[in-house]
């Protein structure tokens, strides 16, 4: 038995995506949440850098930089594995997360004969996020 399509809507950022699936009885299946913090401040950390007895070493950036990537690749696969069941996905969003993530999905095997879409996209309340996907599937 072959199974009808799967499609999705992901409105993303680098914060947090909304899955939407419009089968689905709420239209939002879920919300998935990046640990990423705007502004990451360690103890013993002011500025630029980090003061070590009589000097300030700045690595903190590089520090907060591979932090920083380390976060974003565990969201991106936290969202790779719950959208492997799909057939068909659109991604849209504000930031470049939406086309960070498509471009890891073409290298991953899984995804591959898969339709995946990517546009640009506002700021958007709930209700406007579901009616631009009902209008993308339908159109």
């Amino acid at each position: 038995m072959i199974n009808p399509e799967k499609k999705i809507g992901v409105w993303m950022d680098h914060q947090h995506a909304f899955l939407i699936e419009l089968e689905k009885q709420n239209d939002v299946l879920e919300t998935v949440n990046s640990d990423i913090e705007s502004h990451l401040r360690y103890a013993g950390e002011t500025g630029d850098g980090i003061r070590m007895g009589n000097k300030r070493s700045t690595n903190n950036e590089h520090h907060r930089h591979h932090r920083e990537q380390d976060i974003m690749h565990s969201y991106f696969k936290k969202l790779e594995d719950k959208l492997k069941k799909y057939d068909d996905i659109y991604l849209f969003g504000s930031s470049s997360a939406k086309d960070e993530l498509f471009n890891l999905m073409k290298e991953n095997a899984h995804f591959d004969g898969k339709m995946i879409s990517v546009e640009t996209a506002d700021e958007m309340t709930e209700n406007q996020m579901v009616e631009r996907v009902k209008d993308f599937f339908n159109s």
